[in-house]
Formats: structure tokens, sequence, C-alpha cells
């Protein structure tokens, strides 16, 4: 039954009293016996254990197909993503508050639970694959000369097709955004909120005097040590220790530069916690909290003249007919840096040329879509090297070995995410702030796996991928990315029509600033010394030239010829941020202010990654989930008299994090 499937704390137990002649059997009566039995406790054990992942009893059930009983809610929370799934988790405490949240998708599949299958769920059905324009002088190795866009069209959003790093940033990061003049979000502000939502399991992280502090152990978010180190992050972290960069306990404490490995990530049991699991699966039966899936949120409903967002339009499954729903007090935007700007957008919020240019009627003339801003990797570096000796590729027995031990442990190779979880982050300058970060890939010789996955994913052109398969059949695959986290480049995000079911227009500029292009100069230059390592060099590591069409006629290795190696592969590192920027009433690039509510609109606020005015030095997924715990308090503190956040200041001295080891240059 569901509940047993709920309640199961060993795959074992799922047998006990299940009928075995559900099961087919390819050679009916001749198992039997106590054999018999066996073989089909242990079959129907590996296929039941498969019901684990992602229940249909996860998430909240959807009222969308009998809502007609209610039309109007306190609060409309649009998009059960990584903020939006914390938003309406927090209003929902308010016992006498009824909370609607929207969510486009429905309910995970089961191989988003299994952490080593992430990359599959690009371009699925959980996906809503947006693409860029195509732009000069980017994105010529990719398939159409356009660059891939994940996003999360599920509950739990992007978070449900995620890595499942957990990066927050470094303290300046966040009292950048308070000296631009956002009063409240200064390091100390929100580092209360960042532990709010914490589990942190680690051990190792736990024991550390220095790290313990900045971590907390009750919250829904669970924190855990990826269960099996991948055997090439050693050798790379030795080789970052010979250039004198520092080994990491934990990157989300005093000081993130350095290496980090074995990482933690958003896991519990060897499964991924998407946002919506984290945070709604508690209170799934929470009698004020409703929910409608497939809901496919065009605009939000403002009345022309009191500038007052009074509900939202919704298209639920098929239907060609919008739904009308209504907000007594607010309407929280949580859809996404490119989703709660399109929406913006759509409802006449924006700029005001572009809006009439589109026959929709501008009421609050806001610089929408202006500040577009995203982390920006270049996985062009591939290496071969002689790692682990000839070992033969996995076998098809080896592949079922792997997943009999996850189906019935949660352990081994699928528990995990392969090398990727292996970070590295640099800075250029005499700064604690890291302006580039690192990422590997791996793969064995002969071996389909995590390089020959990830360039598929990104939808790289077919002679360039030919070139990357040839490389394995007679080497190790190593993959460097390095990645640029602190861009001046700002992109655009525009409406194609005022049809809602149109994809917006998206025009990224990456490395159009001169210090963009220096420091993934610099980072690709690291990588190169990182490679001339003793402990690189006795393994034989030797940077393969890819042949890019058009830079056959460059010198190899100078800067003219990394320029033009961007040009085809440099791309999004899926960390877009700033379409809706928060700013103080003198800021004429904000649309949102320091208490995230839109400029000129009453009743409506954002609450995502859009709202960030600068990029943090690290993945976004963490911020977001902060973004929601704060926007949740400044609620409660206009809509409750007296009320005063559970959330205090740490009950610590924060330490200087000001770094005095070396600077890559």
């Amino acid at each position: 039954s569901i509940q047993t499937l709920e309640t199961a704390e060993f795959v074992g137990e799922l047998t006990r009293g299940t009928p075995t002649t559900d099961l087919y059997n390819p050679c009916p009566g001749h198992q039997t016996g106590l054999a018999g039995e066996a073989f089909t406790d242990l079959i129907n054990t590996v296929i039941l254990s498969g019901c684990m992942l992602s229940p249909p009893c996860t998430y909240p059930s959807s009222i969308g197909d009998d809502c007609s009983n209610r039309s109007i809610f306190d609060f409309i929370v649009v998009g059960a993503g990584s903020a939006g799934s914390v938003v309406a988790a927090r209003l929902s405490e308010v016992d006498n508050w009824n909370v609607l949240l929207l969510e486009a998708g429905s309910d995970p599949p089961m191989t988003s639970d299994v952490p080593l299958f992430y990359r599959s769920l690009v371009k699925s059905d959980i996906d809503w694959d947006y693409t860029t324009m195509r732009e000069r002088g980017l994105f010529n190795g990719l398939i159409g000369r356009v660059n891939r866009w994940p996003r999360g069209r599920v509950m739990g959003g992007t978070s449900t097709m995620s890595a499942m790093l957990y990066v927050r940033g470094t303290r300046r990061d966040f009292d950048n955004w308070a000296a631009d003049g956002n009063v409240g979000w200064s390091w100390p502000e929100v580092l209360p909120y960042f532990k709010k939502s914490e589990d942190m399991r680690s051990v190792v992280v736990i024991q550390q005097l220095t790290t313990n502090s900045y971590h907390a152990h009750e919250g829904p978010i669970t924190l855990s040590r990826f269960t099996k180190e991948h055997p090439m992050a050693r050798l790379i972290v030795d080789a970052a220790k010979e250039l004198g960069l520092y080994a990491l306990v934990d990157i989300n404490s005093v000081s993130m530069l350095g290496f980090t490995s074995p990482n933690y990530g958003i896991i519990r049991g060897g499964e991924r916690v998407n946002m919506a699991r984290a945070f709604l699966n508690p209170i799934k039966t929470r009698k004020n909290l409703f929910v409608i899936k497939n809901a496919f949120v065009s605009r939000v409903l403002i009345c022309p003249s009191t500038r007052r967002a009074y509900g939202v339009e919704y298209y639920f499954k098929n239907e060609r007919i919008p739904r009308v729903v209504k907000a007594a007090r607010e309407v929280i935007l949580s859809a996404g840096t490119v989703g709660s700007a399109k929406i913006l957008l759509l409802s006449g919020v924006g700029p005001k040329a572009e809006l009439e240019d589109k026959g929709i009627a501008a009421l609050c003339n806001l610089p929408v879509g202006r500040n577009l801003i995203d982390h920006i990797m270049f996985p062009g570096m591939p290496v071969t090297l002689d790692f682990g000796g000839d070992e033969p590729p996995l076998t098809p027995l080896d592949t079922l070995d792997e997943t009999y031990e996850y189906v019935t442990r949660r352990t081994g190779r699928l528990s995990g995410i392969g090398l990727y979880e292996l970070m590295g982050f640099l800075s250029v300058d005499e700064d604690e702030r890291p302006e580039i970060q690192l990422f590997f890939l791996f793969s064995s010789k002969n071996e389909t796996g995590e390089v020959e996955e990830f360039y598929k994913s990104i939808g790289l052109e077919e002679d360039l991928f030919l070139q990357i398969e040839a490389m394995h059949a007679n080497d190790h695959v190593l993959v460097p990315i390095p990645i640029l986290m602190l861009p001046k480049s700002r992109g655009i995000l525009r409406l194609k029509s005022r049809n809602p079911k149109d994809y917006p227009l998206i025009d990224t500029d990456y490395l159009s600033d001169p210090a963009d292009l220096e420091n993934m100069m610099l980072g690709i230059k690291y990588v190169e010394k990182l490679l001339n390592t003793d402990v690189m060099d006795k393994v034989n590591a030797t940077l393969r030239k890819i042949e890019y069409p058009g830079c056959c006629n460059i010198p190899e290795d100078s800067e003219s010829y990394w320029a033009c190696a961007l040009s085809h592969l440099a791309g999004t590192n899926h960390d877009q941020v700033g379409t809706c920027k928060m700013g103080p009433p003198s800021d004429p690039r904000a649309v949102v202010d320091p208490m995230l509510r839109v400029n000129g609109i009453k009743g409506l606020r954002v609450a995502d990654c859009s709202i960030i005015p600068l990029p943090p030095s690290g993945n976004t997924l963490a911020t977001a989930v902060m973004i929601g715990e704060k926007a949740a308090d400044l609620i409660k503190m206009q809509w409750l008299p007296g009320f005063i956040s559970t959330t205090t200041l740490p009950p610590f001295e924060l330490q200087n994090t000001s770094y005095t080891g070396p600077h890559i240059q």
C-alpha cells in the first residue's frame, strides 16, 4: 500500500505479505520450494523498492480537478520550486491564512531521486527547455547555435533536476547587496535564514569547531556527504596543493577558497531531497495549504486604477480557457529568473515601450528582464591521462550490481554524482571572493560515462562530440571546467509576443565585458598550471586540442585560440539571476524593493533568484531557499501585528574571512 511505502525504512520490509503471483514468471512450474520463494522474494524486493522512489504519497495532492468551491485565498504563490515551496510552507504556518500554491508541472519521476541520473532529466518532460537566442560570437559549437537553459517544470522546480550541490557564497557577496541599499540583506542578516532550513548531517563538518557554528541541524534540508568519493578527486586535490591551494572541509564556513572533496549535497539516505519534498512533504495534509499542479500561470491580475494585484490567471492542464483565482492579501511570484520576469511582462509590468509594442497595456514602467546575470562555464579543455591502470570498462553485470546495491542499500555509484562533486574556488586578486569556480568530469576508457552525458546535455555539435568520443577509444578523459562566478556582463530577457505560451527571447551577452574575458582566461591558465604539476605529470595528463571550425589556423594555446574556443563552447552554468532586481528607491534598475514588493504595484512580491542584484560566488540553490525563508518573514511582518521572527542572529562571533593564501594570475 501507499502507507507501507511511506513508512518502510528498508526495502526488505516491502516483501512482507506481498503476493508473488503478481510477478511475471518466465518458467512457471519450475520456481518452486524454498529456492523459488527466495528468488521471487528477491525480485519482489528489487521491483517494489523502486516504488519507494518518489511515491505518489510524497507530495501534497492537487485540488485542480475539484477547486470550484474555492476561488479566493489569502495568498497565492506561483511556482513550487526552490523558493516557492519554502514561501508556501512558511505562510501556511499561520492557521487562519489560506495559501494556494500553483505549479506548472506535476510530481517528479522516480529518476529524479537517483543522484547519478540527474543529467538525464535535461530535455525531459520536467524540463522547461528554454534556449537562448543566436548571438554573434557565442555558441558556435552547440546545436542550433543556441544555449540550452534547463529549468524544472515540476514540484521542486530546478532543485528536482540539479546536481544537488549546496553553496551559499561568501560574506562579502551579501554585504555588497546591503551596501547597494538593500537594507536587511547583509551577511549577518541572511545567515540565520540559511541556517533555518538546514539539517547538516556531515559528521566531519559538525565536528569542526570552525565550521559547525555556520550550520544547523533541525531544518528540512538534509545535507549529507556523498557516500563514495571519486578516486580521481584525491589526485586533483593533491595537484592543487602543489600550487598552494588549501583542501577544505567545508566551503560554507570561514573561506571558500580551495578545493573540497568529499563534498556534501542535498541528499538524504542516498536520495535527492528537492525543495518540495523537503518543505511540503511534512505538511502535505495541512488544511490551509492548497496546491494546484499542472497550472500554467499566464499573468497576474492587476487593477489599473488602484495598481493592486488581486489574483492570477492560469491554464489548467490542456484547457483552452484560463481560470482565475483571487488573492485577498498578496500574490507572490516564485517562478524563477525566467518565469517571474515573463509573468510580470505579460501582466503589464515592464519597459513601457516594449510592452506597448507587443500590444500589452503598460501598468508600471519597470526594467523587468534588464539585469540578466549568469555564471558562465567553459567545458572546452578535455584531458587524456593514464589513471587507474587498464581496468576494463563496466560490464552489464557490473551495472546490475551497482543497481542492486543502490536499490537495496541506497549506496554505491548511483548515490553520488561522480567527480562533479569536487569543486575548486579561486581568487584572481586580493579578495576573499572567488572569481573562478572549477568543476571536473571524468570517464574511463571505452566507457560511456559522465563526460559524454554532459556534452549531450549541453547540445554539443556532432563533429565536436565525435572528437570527444575518439579520445575515449584509447584513454581516460578528464574535463576541467572553469566557471566565471562574478561576471560583469548583463543580458536581457524580452517577450516574443503577448501569447503566454511563447517562450521569451533571451540574449545573454556572455563575456561582452572585457573584464569577464580576462578573468576567464585566468581560469584557463590555472587549469593549465594544474595539469603541469608533478602529480598530473605522473599520470601523463595531456591537454587535448579540440578542432573547432574557424580556430584551426590560430596558434594553439594562445589567447586568440582560447577566445575562439570560448566562442564555441562558453555557456550557462545554470545560475541565472537578476531579471527582477532588488534595490532601494534610488536605484533606477530595481524592480522590487528590499521587502521584495514590486515597485508601484500593491499586493505583489517576487521571491526567487530573479531578485538577486549581484551574483553570489556560488551555485544559487541555497540562496534561493534563503530568499524564500526571508520572504515569508517579510510577509508575516506586514500582515501579523507584533510578529517577531524566530530566526535570530547566530550565537557566535563571525570570524574574519580575509584570505591570505595564493591567488591565480
